[in-house]
């Protein structure tokens, strides 16, 4: 099952169009944690398939798959982040994000939701500090917990931003 996301227009008529920073995340669990993307950084999320696993792949990678002519590679998200690998299984969910003209999926537990934050929601990563090879850009305050956002440039370095 594969959802594609579905923008609200904007008041200058430019459906869709990747900008600056909406306040807007999708929220997600990998391992027992809460993270989150920008919105208009996610292209698809898709319910878990088997990947082609590639030689030499990082640790981290769970191989590729072929979404619609598109190979995309697809990594393991906790495995990124210092935790546990997760055993790939239905109920799982590959996060198509977007990096520039290149798509990386990211496998996740589950996605949560999408939430809207005011400026007064955001909080500074500890040790982030406009470090841009941060892995959390900054962290956003959802009820009574923090949520971190991530940066992804910094997650997946060695895809080309053109």
């Amino acid at each position: 099952m594969s959802t594609p996301l579905e923008f609200e227009s904007s008041d200058d008529g430019q459906d869709g169009v990747l900008a600056a920073p909406t306040n807007q995340f999708v929220t997600f669990s990998a391992g027992d944690k809460g993270y989150g993307v920008d919105i208009m950084a996610v292209r698809e999320i898709r319910s878990w398939s088997p990947t082609t696993e590639l030689p030499d792949g990082s640790y981290s990678a769970c191989g590729v798959l072929d979404i619609r002519g598109t190979v995309v590679e697809v990594h393991d998200l906790s495995a990124m982040l210092g935790g546990q690998r997760l055993d790939p299984a239905p109920g799982h969910v590959v996060l198509v994000v977007s990096l520039g003209d290149t798509n990386v999926g990211m496998l996740v537990d589950s996605v949560s939701d999408i939430i809207f934050a005011k400026d007064d929601d955001f909080r500074a990563a500890p040790g982030a500090g406009g470090d841009s090879s941060a892995k959390v850009s900054r962290l956003v305050r959802q009820d009574d917990r923090l949520i971190a956002i991530l940066n992804l440039p910094a997650l997946f370095p060695h895809v080309s931003m053109h």
